[in-house]
């Protein structure tokens, strides 16, 4: 893509006059968007990325950082990113600091490529930081997200609340085309791969199994009944892993649709499905007084109530579980 010679390094322009200027540059494209950090709209079938759109206040005080959170397979950031760190494809940069957000005005960075991709638990996105007087701290840990906050050298947190960042982005800006300390060309590694790509097959997944059976398979409780408590989750039969570290079969035939109580015992193997006759079996290892109440040892031998609607595939997977 050629430099865009309307839209200077250095600029303060309003979204509608970058917008307009970009429109006239490239008028057979599609219109830029603000909406996201990527413009134009999202997509998982498209790797382009005509512009970046990055706020100090969310992202952080250093211009060749980008701190990625909330990366899904409908946004696909970490593959867009891949793409041009890889193909050395340039975009346009804008950013914009709290003064220029209440101007409504961004700036010009200008043309920018992908230096590196870094895991935030990473050694080398550490070292990176810490070269700048940054800190960037773990601050607490569930089974499935990091919540991170960056501090500055007086200890001041540069995000406004600790954020789920996925990867760091490091960009070859005009104002500083080689960033120091990390190796040009760093791709992150398995664990943000499968963090990132399994949470987007998962929201795919949960659909199918949802749409397939709307209620428990168990109970024949509701998904749409308005309880508190319980409530009803897909869950997966097979949970191997592939090569990758993704989950090797993640179709709608390896899912369960279970009341959440129940899928916790499922899950930890303390009750069965009968892959033949479907009834519901406890794991004869357990002591089950000591670990089954009385409330659920009721359902033992029972035929799941939705037993009629689960296919052959998924009889299978449950035959295959023994």
């Amino acid at each position: 893509m050629r430099f865009n010679y309307d839209l200077l390094p250095g600029e303060l322009l309003t979204f509608e006059e970058i917008a307009l200027r970009y429109t006239q540059q490239h008028p057979d494209e599609k219109e830029l968007t603000a909406r996201g950090l990527l413009s134009p709209s999202t997509s998982f079938r498209n790797l382009v990325i005509r512009a970046v759109f990055a706020q100090e206040e969310i992202n952080s005080p250093m211009e060749d950082l980008l701190f990625v959170s909330d990366d899904n397979e409908r946004k696909n950031y970490l593959r867009r990113f891949e793409h041009y760190l890889k193909s050395q494809q340039a975009f346009l940069y804008f950013r914009r600091n709290e003064e220029s957000r209440k101007e409504g005005r961004w700036k010009v960075v200008g043309e920018t490529q992908v230096f590196a991709m870094l895991d935030p638990n990473s050694a080398a996105a550490q070292n990176l930081l810490n070269s700048r007087g940054y800190k960037l701290v773990l601050m607490r840990q569930t089974e499935e997200e990091e919540y991170w906050q960056l501090f500055d050298a007086q200890a001041h947190p540069c995000f406004p609340l600790s954020r789920k960042i996925q990867f760091v982005v490091v960009l070859s800006t005009p104002q500083q085309k080689v960033p120091s300390g990390v190796m040009p060309g760093t791709e992150v590694g398995r664990r943000v791969k499968a963090k990132v790509f399994q949470r987007a097959s998962q929201a795919e997944f949960t659909s199918a199994v949802k749409a397939r059976y709307g209620a428990c398979i168990i109970t024949g409780t509701r998904l749409t009944e308005r309880h508190s408590w319980p409530w009803v989750e897909a869950c997966h039969i097979d949970t191997q892993e592939n090569e990758e570290g993704f989950l090797a079969d993640n179709s709608a035939d390896n899912g369960l649709f279970l009341r959440s109580d129940l899928q916790r015992l499922f899950i930890n193997k303390m009750i069965s499905i009968n892959a033949e006759t479907g009834q519901v079996l406890f794991n004869p290892a357990l002591e089950t007084e000591a670990f089954i109440t009385p409330f659920y040892q009721a359902l033992e031998g029972k035929v799941c109530a939705l037993w009629d609607a689960v296919p052959p595939g998924t009889r299978q997977r449950l035959r295959n579980m023994r």
